[in-house]
Parts: structure tokens; C-alpha cells; sequence
């Protein structure tokens, strides 16, 4: 797709390109009529003539528009035309998860944050039988506060309803390969425990860094996922809470019944765990941000 700063679509000044895919582009635009900056998803005209792609277009489109939650991305307007279509959405200048890594791990304080906004999110989705099903940094953005959003619910799955998107993808293994569940990958039904297991391996990546299972074959990646334990954080990362370890492992689990049964449940252990260690030992005079509004447990000796 040719770059198209500079451009007007439709009532919107098309200002620079944010990033480019398989599917489309998305831009930093600007509302002139009520003065707001957006971001505006471009999709490619082999895609927006396809019959499957224009009916997954509208999904993804009516989908958004139901799951209005605070830290869910949300939709302005849509709209299609004889060779693209178009998706409006708030603009948030914080960039994605993937690019903050690129600078290193999170914080605990950042990475707990993060998991008590993108959880909530995911419970709002699940309570409307929604699964996400590609849970991964790409789709985690944040605002310039560090707040973050959800994003991207273009292979979502509404497990009330049977339609069209039941139908084209039972048998076909959609997700990112990093953060596949199992039984994504033996493309058996999914649950909310699917997106579980996807925010596990997220959460693995943001602490340390790195996934979990690295491999540019698929087949001994998926067989890592089907097979092998998470490793442990502290031989990724020294220094890391060792109950962190529990939380993570419970979230990616092989089996969803072995799984936390919400993401509320998953961010409160995560944030339990994560105090728990930072909590400082009594006397220390500077203690980290996070802890500065825990007591001192600890018991002196008499």
C-alpha cells in the first residue's frame, strides 16, 4: 500500500503513517469538525473486495462497538468503500507493548498496572461470551499516562452467537504462533481460558523480556506449547519475585480446566505475589514507589 500522508479520507487529514501489515495501514489522522486526533485502520483493496473479509470487516466493527470498557480501544466510525474500508479509533500515543520491550522488561509496578487494565478488559469481553484469541503485545497499546488498552479484535469469537465467523474458521488455526494456547493449536473450541493462557505468555515476555518458547520452525514451537512447562522467571531474569513463578504457570497450564477461571483472578494473584516480595524489610529508609504504601510486617525480635 502507497503511503497516503498528507491525504484527506472521507472528513479526516490523513497526517503519518503509524504502521503497516498484511491487511492494511494505520495512520495518525485529525478530525477537523470537532478538533480531535484519531487513528484510522486502512484496509487493503484486495481485502475490502473479498466477500469473507468484508463480512469479518463488519464483525470486528459491531463487536468493538458492544464492548464499550475503559481500557478497551475504542471504535469512532467505520465505513467501506468500492476498494478499501475504513476503521476510526482514539488515537493513544504510548505506542504498543511490543515497542516498550524493546527498551527492556517492565517494571513490577508498570507490569502490575498493566495486567489489572488489560484483565478488567478481557473480563468485559469474556462476560459478553467473547474471546479474544490473540492476545500478544502488538495488541496491548497504552496512552502517554501509560495506561493500557486492548486492541484488535479482528479474529475475536462471540461464543453465543453461530455465524459466519463459527463457521469459516472451526478447523483453522488463527492466533499469533508466540502465544497460542493448545488448544488453538489443535484447534479445538476456545474459552476465555484461552486468553488465559495467551496473557500468561504475555506476562512472561514482559517481565523478562523475552517469550518463553523461541523458535523460527513452527512445529517444535507448538510442540513447546502443547508440551513444555514455562520457564522459570529467575533463569531468564535474576531477582524477579519467586511467587510470580505460581501465577504464571497456573495461567499456562496445558489443560484451560487447570487454568485461573477469569483474568480477575489471574491479575489478583499477579499483584499479590508482585507485593508480597517488594515489601521492604523494616528500617530501610528509601523504599520503591509501589511499596511505599505498605507497612512494615515484619515481627522484631524481643
Amino acid at each position: 500500500m502507497n503511503d497516503l500522508s498528507g491525504q484527506n479520507v472521507k472528513s479526516y487529514e490523513l497526517h503519518s503513517l503509524i504502521g503497516a501489515g498484511g491487511f492494511g495501514a494505520v495512520y495518525q489522522a485529525y478530525q477537523p469538525l470537532i478538533k480531535r486526533d484519531v487513528a484510522i485502520k486502512i484496509i487493503l483493496p484486495e481485502y475490502a473486495n473479498h466477500p469473507d473479509f468484508i463480512r469479518r470487516f463488519e464483525y470486528e466493527a459491531q463487536l468493538i462497538a458492544r464492548l464499550e470498557h475503559l481500557h478497551i480501544v475504542p471504535l469512532y466510525d467505520y465505513w467501506r468503500e468500492p476498494d478499501s474500508a475504513y476503521l476510526v479509533m482514539r488515537l493513544l500515543r504510548g505506542g504498543n507493548l511490543r515497542g516498550v520491550l524493546r527498551h527492556g522488561p517492565l517494571s513490577l509496578d508498570a507490569a502490575v498496572k498493566m495486567v489489572d487494565q488489560i484483565s478488567s478488559a478481557l473480563a468485559a469481553a469474556h462476560r459478553r461470551d467473547i474471546v479474544h484469541r490473540d492476545i500478544k503485545p502488538d495488541n496491548i497499546l497504552f496512552d502517554e499516562e501509560g495506561n493500557a488498552y486492548l486492541a484488535d479484535f479482528g479474529i475475536a469469537k462471540d461464543l453465543s452467537a453461530k455465524n459466519y465467523a463459527d463457521a469459516d474458521d472451526e478447523h483453522e488455526l488463527s492466533g499469533s504462533p508466540l502465544y497460542l494456547s493448545p488448544e488453538q493449536i489443535r484447534t479445538q473450541p476456545v474459552s476465555p481460558q484461552t486468553d488465559v493462557y495467551s496473557l500468561g505468555i504475555v506476562l512472561f515476555e514482559t517481565l523478562t523480556g523475552r517469550p518463553p518458547f523461541i523458535s523460527e520452525q513452527l512445529t517444535p514451537l507448538f510442540q513447546s506449547h502443547l508440551n513444555d512447562p514455562v520457564p522459570l522467571l529467575q533463569t531468564v531474569r535474576a531477582g524477579l519475585p519467586s511467587a510470580l513463578d505460581a501465577v504464571i504457570q497456573r495461567a499456562t497450564a496445558k489443560l484451560p480446566a487447570d487454568r485461573y477461571p477469569d483474568t480477575l483472578s489471574l491479575a489478583t494473584d499477579f499483584r499479590r505475589a508482585a507485593l508480597r516480595e517488594t515489601v521492604p524489610p523494616c528500617g530501610v529508609p528509601e523504599a520503591p514507589p509501589l511499596s511505599r504504601r505498605l507497612i512494615c510486617r515484619c515481627r522484631s525480635a524481643r
